[in-house]
């Protein structure tokens, strides 16, 4: 139920006014404000709830180690502990990141460059087949545009005329009056 920002008293709705009338404070508030306010509010509440929900659960997924695990749950339980660490220690690991970086930097932007020169001929064979596929769209985005510009240019042409077709009108109507 709706609260009444001033008082926080209950808010009555008013349908055919299509707002609500505090029963204290006799103040009314648009419907949509109060209907916005109230979703935010809820869907914040919701938030919270599913992420103690998700803590939970990773809370029950590392105690599970009381038992045999399968290769997968074992997996997933590596995952899980990995996520969290890098949300404890994010600055860290960005930290080790650069400098890795600082230190084998010719190495990495080799291998970028090699596997850049083994996927190359897959890449531009995907373009292809894209471009294959989808023939008719870019024909028809081609005959859009054409169009557009036509009409763009139709208009600016009709601006003009029109406003010459005005002083004349106007010179007309002022040389009879």
């Amino acid at each position: 139920m709706p609260r009444c920002p001033n008082c926080f008293y209950s808010l009555v709705l008013l349908e055919h006014r299509r707002k609500y009338k505090c029963a204290k404070c006799s103040k009314l508030f648009a419907q949509k404000e109060i209907d916005d306010k109230e979703f935010r509010e809820w869907n914040k509440k919701r938030r919270k709830d599913e992420k103690e929900k998700i803590e939970e659960e990773l809370q029950g997924i590392i105690k599970l180690s009381d038992k045999k695990l399968t290769k997968e749950e074992l997996d997933e339980k590596k995952l899980v502990i990995k996520r969290r660490w890098y949300m404890k220690n994010r600055e860290a690991y960005n930290k080790y990141k650069r400098e890795y970086w600082a230190t084998h930097r010719k190495k990495l932007l080799a291998q970028r460059k090699e596997n850049y020169h083994k996927r190359k001929a897959e890449i531009l064979e995907q373009e292809k087949l894209y471009r294959q596929n989808n023939k008719e769209k870019t024909r028809l985005k081609g005959l859009r545009d054409s169009q557009k510009n036509l009409a763009v240019r139709k208009f600016e042409f009709g601006k003009e005329n029109g406003s010459i077709a005005q002083i004349v009108m106007f010179l007309l109507t002022f040389l009879l009056s």
